[in-house]
């Protein structure tokens, strides 16, 4: 009993680490894009992709039973992205991905090395995944993340099959982003997870957008559905959202406003459980942008309906299917967040700094990363992280938080990316 609880534990550490590596190092655009291989009339075949290599050390700050403090990791991705194109009439797009993870710690310190394979993936009812190697300490395999043909017809644009789609405005705590989510944990975060969906995108006046979505999510009680009307006026973005998503209507709305030299934003879902027949508690985001020459500031509070009121909730969460597929990737109710970026005089070096605060707990995590691009192809990071907050209880027969920062420990990492 003790040791799964450690490994729940632990994996959310690993879990939370891959977030605040991933936030600090978001990718700016790709340094390259796909290139023609091959060409017959209107038919075009395109290959581009990238290869990314991250390694690290980590230091818990605490003891686990059977478990060092101190480990070391790798992790590789190479994916490959197909594109066969009919003229402007149709393009088909397929993703290879490739991925390799070693750690000198085995499984307890969860399914994954910190930053790769800690999005929530969507169901699926079509598994294209193959596993090459399945060890304690060392996992390799390859799936299709990629398999969509989408068709520009007078009437809109109609995509089918696995492809990727983003709802919502917020940056640090998306509330209304819910077909496959991007896990702010993913270290990959060029390409968010796919989906098998049917998509129709249309236009049906200036300034006008409208999404429909269905989506398999692996069972048909599951099956998704919904629309997404966004429109731009004079003072200001728009958008009204609604549908089924898993076992729950949700009614989705957002604004997003220039005031000055800052960008102001503001979302909301309210949830309506449809085995338990009531309404959930409401998931939110108000967050304002700066931008200034060679800065970029950030800042988001948060309130995360699905969250638990105090630590001693925190288990709980872990356990919450809303939690488990991705809604949401927080323990706490209330949060604030905040992204500075400065790039002083070249497109080549960055500073990021990135902080992360629970207000109920309290505790924090501040992420510190530099980034300089090398040549046309290759992008460098390195950085680390700085968790304050009090530390689990390990004394019981179940570990116990007792704040959601604090059970992270430390983190320092170079990463290593190439774009072809």
């Amino acid at each position: 009993m003790m040791g799964g609880a450690n490994r729940r534990l632990t994996s959310t550490v690993v879990a939370v680490l891959a977030l605040l590596l991933a936030s600090g190092v978001s990718d700016p655009s790709p340094l390259h894009a796909q290139r023609v291989v091959a060409q017959s009339g209107d038919l075009t075949l395109d290959l581009g992709g990238y290869a990314r290599n991250l390694a690290g050390l980590y230091h818990l700050g605490y003891d686990v039973p059977g478990q060092d403090r101190t480990s070391a990791f790798d992790a590789q991705v190479l994916r490959l992205k197909w594109g066969v194109r009919l003229g402007d009439r149709a393009v088909l797009n397929v993703h290879d991905r490739m991925q390799f993870q070693a750690s000198s710690e085995a499984r307890s310190l969860g399914n994954s090395v910190a930053g790769f394979g800690v999005s929530a993936l969507p169901g699926r009812s079509v598994n294209l995944r193959t596993s090459i190697v399945d060890r304690d300490r060392v996992q390799a395999w390859h799936d299709v993340d990629r398999l969509a043909l989408t068709v520009y017809t007078g009437a809109g644009d109609i995509t089918v099959g696995r492809q990727a789609i983003t709802w919502g405005i917020s940056n640090l705590f998306p509330v209304a982003d819910l077909w496959a989510q991007f896990s702010p944990f993913e270290l990959d975060t060029e390409e968010k997870p796919g989906i098998d969906a049917v998509r129709w995108l249309f236009y049906p006046r200036a300034g006008w957008e409208v999404d429909a979505v269905m989506a398999d999510r692996g069972s048909s009680g599951d099956l998704s559905a919904g629309v997404r009307a966004s429109v731009t006026l004079p003072w200001a973005d728009v958008h009204l959202a609604g549908g089924k998503f898993w076992n729950q209507a949700l009614a989705m709305a957002g604004v997003s406003a220039p005031v000055g030299a800052w960008k102001l934003r503001a979302e909301g879902v309210l949830p309506y459980d449809l085995d338990r027949d009531d309404f959930t508690r409401v998931r939110a985001t108000v967050g304002a942008d700066w931008l200034h020459g060679e800065w970029v500031v950030s800042g988001e509070v948060h309130l995360n309906g699905i969250g638990a009121p105090d630590a001693s909730g925190y288990g709980a969460v872990l356990q919450d299917p809303r939690f488990i597929r991705g809604e949401s990737y927080y323990l706490g109710r209330h949060y604030l967040g905040a992204v500075v970026n400065y790039a002083p005089g070249n497109d080549r070096l960055s500073f990021t700094l990135n902080a992360m605060m629970n207000l109920q707990d309290p505790s924090a995590a501040v992420t510190p990363v530099v980034t300089y691009d090398l040549g046309q192809s290759v992008r460098l990071s390195a950085g680390g992280l700085w968790a304050v907050g009090r530390r689990p209880d390990m004394t019981g027969v179940l570990p116990a938080f007792r704040s959601e920062y604090g059970a992270y420990g430390s983190l320092l990492f170079t990463r290593m990316s190439w774009y072809f």
